[in-house]
């Protein structure tokens, strides 16, 4: 419940997207807050720093290093169950055409590039190639294009990674320093003749995907600095529901869009997309994730990222798991 009588002021920082288009231009506003949105420019390259410096008050954030950061509780931020951004992941793995690569299977043994070991691209890529194709994520080497790092986290021991001074990801993958590369960048099709998908048939795999699991790859969530939720606890739940405001417009437009879209086919993905997924195709809150989330603290163990299970509840604000 919203109590205090003048708006509190709190800033945030997150990327433009359709869904919290009604957040940015004012349409929808968290009751008894006044945002100042500042809009990321750069991509979420910084928002680790952002967190660590408690720049801003609601910062979008990378769901891989928030997992990575449970057990050392540095952050200083608390998470609510806004996913605000989820991609699949199939078509986010790249090979070089020259190493051979066909099956996932030729992935043992090799050279992969990734951006951090703790990119949540990454996390859902290589726990997919492990669990469903049978990978065998320790006969890798991961060259990682970022040395990053949360608490006193140590790598596994089974885990050969190595980092990459000064050379772009995409700069491995081209001239063959790496033989296939986990990125969040469109690399094919066309962009370079040396680079590829490694499922070319990535949109019938992913559509199989998410019919067999129910999954659309939680990437982004928004977290809370912890001194504001101490101070202000009804202030996680006035955020969940701008945002969910934010995306019901949102929705109402992408509808309107069905016969206005500069698209050749937007109105039979939107039918198709509904067909399969409901009226919500990009869902928040605690209850309907669970699953989900689970599966992506089973990789975190898997991977290395934290030691230990945790609880799915453990990673929100107590407020926001009724919904």
């Amino acid at each position: 419940m919203v109590t205090t009588e003048m708006p509190l002021k709190l800033s945030m920082t997150c990327t433009a997207y359709d869904r919290n288009q009604a957040l940015l231009n004012g349409s929808a506003k968290p009751e008894g807050i006044e945002l100042d949105i500042h809009i990321d420019p750069e991509g979420g390259q910084f928002r680790l720093a952002h967190a660590r410096e408690g720049k801003y008050d609601v910062i979008e954030f990378h769901m891989g290093m928030y997992i990575a950061g449970l057990p050392y509780k540095v952050l200083g931020y608390t998470a609510i169950p806004i996913f605000v951004k989820r991609m699949f992941r199939h078509s986010y793995i790249y090979v070089n055409r020259s190493a051979g690569i066909r099956t996932p299977a030729d992935l043992n043994g090799r050279r992969v590039g990734i951006q951090t070991w703790f990119t949540t691209t990454a996390l859902w890529a290589r726990g997919i190639l492990a669990e469903e194709y049978g990978v065998d994520l320790g006969s890798i080497t991961w060259v990682a294009q970022e040395s990053e790092s949360i608490g006193d986290w140590c790598p596994p021991s089974w885990l050969k990674l190595e980092i990459a001074d000064g050379v772009s990801q995409y700069d491995l993958l081209r001239t063959g320093e790496v033989d296939a590369s986990i990125t969040t960048g469109a690399w094919a099709p066309g962009r370079d003749p040396e680079i590829d998908f490694l499922f070319p048939n990535y949109a019938e795999l992913e559509r199989d995907y998410f019919k067999r699991t129910g999954f659309f790859p939680i990437n982004h969530v928004l977290i809370i600095k912890n001194a504001v939720l101490e101070k202000h606890p009804w202030v996680a739940m006035c955020m969940f529901d701008a945002w969910q405001k934010s995306k019901a417009l949102c929705y109402e437009w992408l509808a309107w869009q069905r016969v206005h879209q500069t698209s050749l086919w937007f109105r039979a993905l939107w039918e198709e997309e509904r067909a399969i997924a409901g009226p919500d195709i990009y869902p928040w809150g605690f209850n309907a994730a669970k699953t989900e989330l689970q599966k992506m603290m089973d990789y975190s163990v898997d991977q290395g990222l934290i030691p230990r299970m945790f609880k799915t509840e453990d990673l929100f604000h107590p407020s926001t798991l009724c919904t």
